[in-house]
């Protein structure tokens, strides 16, 4: 077996789940140590060699019901080595599994961004003025379309949002001062562009983006939640490219509106060369009004921010939160902060401005 996809699992547990997730730490250093789950993994296509389409796809099956010991160990009662009976329930359930990797993708919905999100939305006002138009690329279902409806809780640096929020998202603030205010700005139009929207009336693929969460994370059950608010009031979410359809997009947010195109680690997935003609595209639609683009994507991904040395935490890469400022071609670009990939903590002060 290639010691590519090894290392590519032993890299994922060392600077992706860290302390953070012990549990998905230990089965994927298991799974670098497993010839025959590897090759599991090197049959299925490309896009399903990233870890977390194969720790997906056995979560899918447990809260399917499966029943194996494995189930135990992700709904936190059994202090069972995951490794081994993550790699027995890969093979025992082989066929299965290698139907999730041909067919399914990852396109995480987590609400736990909307945390990084927040104080974002509240710097564009400031400089631009609301109401705000947001549209959220590479969205999946849209959840974080829906930041406003969700307390956004900072513990002593305050919280925004509705009190009695169902869908509650705890974040640390390690530095600096975010604008933190008691409710977002007021956001008078919302669209998602995604290439598979998530058909919030299905409830297989509800269960696949559950299956897409860290059983050990302490999200699973706000992501339940953030999915019954969101069939309470569906988003709009339309099918499309991120960068063919861009501009039409942008074209339905109504006069009146500062438009926010926001990327929460989505834009990753383009190409190199598509990233910058997105970014061309929002040069063009500049001309006629001025927007903001929001980002919140790992270390070199967007050009603007370079590839920021971010601090290390806890095994764990930082991602950097942006802002970029779009007037008439001209580009303003503001390294916020960094923060946490699933929003657990921001650190406004820690980025260089």
């Amino acid at each position: 077996m290639s010691s590519g996809l090894s290392d590519l699992w032993r890299w994922f547990a060392d600077t992706q789940c860290g302390a953070y997730s012990p549990l998905y730490q230990r089965i994927c250093r298991a799974v670098a140590d497993d010839n025959e789950v590897l090759g599991l993994v090197a049959d299925a296509p490309p896009h399903a060699h990233l870890p977390n389409m194969l720790l997906a796809a056995v979560h899918y099956l447990v809260l399917g019901g499966l029943e194996h010991p494995l189930s135990q160990v992700y709904a936190g009662a059994s202090e069972a080595d995951p490794g081994p009976l993550f790699v027995e329930v890969c093979l025992d359930q082989r066929e299965a599994i290698a139907g999730l990797l041909q067919t399914r993708h990852t396109n995480t919905n987590e609400v736990g961004r909307s945390a990084a999100l927040g104080p974002a939305l509240t710097q564009v006002a400031m400089q631009l003025g609301q109401p705000l138009g947001l549209l959220d690329i590479g969205c999946s279902a849209g959840l974080n379309l829906l930041c406003d409806r969700y307390l956004l809780d900072y513990g002593p640096a305050g919280s925004t949002g509705p009190p009695d929020a169902a869908v509650r998202v705890r974040s640390e603030v390690r530095g600096g001062h975010p604008p933190i205010a008691r409710r977002l700005p007021a956001i008078a139009a919302r669209l998602g562009l995604d290439r598979s929207p998530v058909d919030l009336s299905s409830d297989d693929a509800v269960q696949w983006q559950l299956a897409l969460v860290w059983p050990d994370t302490g999200r699973l059950k706000r992501t339940r939640l953030a999915f019954a608010e969101a069939r309470r009031s569906p988003p709009e979410v339309v099918e499309g490219d991120a960068v063919d359809d861009l501009a039409a997009a942008i074209d339905r947010i109504p006069e009146g509106c500062t438009p926010v195109v926001v990327t929460t680690w989505a834009f990753a997935y383009l190409p190199v060369e598509r990233r910058a003609e997105f970014a061309n595209v929002l040069d063009a639609v500049s001309s006629a009004r001025r927007l903001a683009w929001v980002s919140a994507e790992g270390p070199g991904v967007v050009d603007a921010f370079g590839d920021v040395d971010a601090p290390a935490d806890e095994g764990n890469t930082p991602s950097l939160l942006g802002l970029v400022v779009f007037t008439d071609g001209r580009r303003d670009e503001e390294l916020l902060a960094f923060v946490h990939p699933h929003g657990s903590w921001i650190d406004w002060g820690c980025a260089p401005k």
